[in-house]
């Protein structure tokens, strides 16, 4: 059995909500010396660099012990940049986040560029509409999407995260992590929502060839957030992957 007694797991969140998305699948991860979900808006909030890698660099001196890292959505962005930033991270677990956001040639069931341009000139228009948009979008594919939506819009981020929200939107546009992804040695799993509007499950053959390491799982029945819709089964991955890979 895997000993975590002596780790720390960090919970990252995604774009749109706020740490608060892990309050409840954050309870069932026991035995780590300490769970941690660092709001990543409060990172970037005090500085005039709101993007990513700021938050990633800000982030890595904070990891004082080894620890496991489970980065939903665009929050894998961030746990890539870690790697190079820190050698206390021992596994990341990514939740629907390919290391890179956008299609491109060679590069698909990620999001259309037209549909994140649509989403960044929604956002500027109207805040609070988009971020329930956006809950609609994670709730899509899973069995009880009202259930799902309903959870999601109670941890939506809000106008005082504007700013770092559409900077985010905006870097995500151009940001490629594919190259850290194939060069990662340290453990990966990729868990996957069978119906994902927004990361295609059929990216796993993608990323498995990008990294033959990387470790992928599908959760079925769901969408964008396994973790809340099936947390029992998230979890049960989780710990079988480190048990396994650690």
């Amino acid at each position: 059995m895997f000993m975590v007694s002596k780790m720390d797991c960090i919970l990252l969140h995604g774009w749109g909500v706020t740490n608060k998305i892990w309050e409840e699948f954050a309870t069932k991860l026991d035995g780590y010396d300490s769970i941690l979900t660092p709001c990543l808006y409060n990172i970037a909030r005090h500085s005039s660099d709101k993007g990513l890698s700021f938050v990633a660099s800000t982030l890595s001196k904070t990891i004082k012990k080894d620890s496991i890292v489970i980065a939903w959505s665009i929050s894998g962005l961030i746990a890539l940049r870690l790697i190079s930033l820190t050698t206390k991270i021992r596994a990341i677990i990514f939740i629907a986040s390919p290391p890179c956001f956008i299609n491109k040639e060679g590069w698909f069931n990620t999001i259309q560029k037209n549909k994140l341009v649509e989403l960044k000139n929604r956002f500027s228009r109207n805040t609070k509409e988009t971020l329930l948009h956006f809950s609609g979008l994670v709730a899509a594919g899973d069995k009880f999407p009202s259930k799902i939506n309903k959870r999601v819009q109670q941890s939506l981020a809000n106008d005082t995260q504007k700013e770092i929200l559409s900077c985010w939107l905006k870097e995500i546009e151009g940001d490629d992590q594919r190259s850290q992804f194939m060069k990662m040695k340290i453990p990966s799993n990729i868990i996957l929502g069978q119906n994902d509007v927004l990361i295609k499950s059929k990216i796993q053959y993608q990323m498995e060839e990008l990294n033959p390491n990387a470790y992928c799982t599908i959760v079925d029945n769901c969408g964008h957030a396994p973790f809340i819709s099936k947390p029992l089964q998230t979890y049960n991955l989780v710990q079988r992957f480190l048990n396994d890979k650690i």
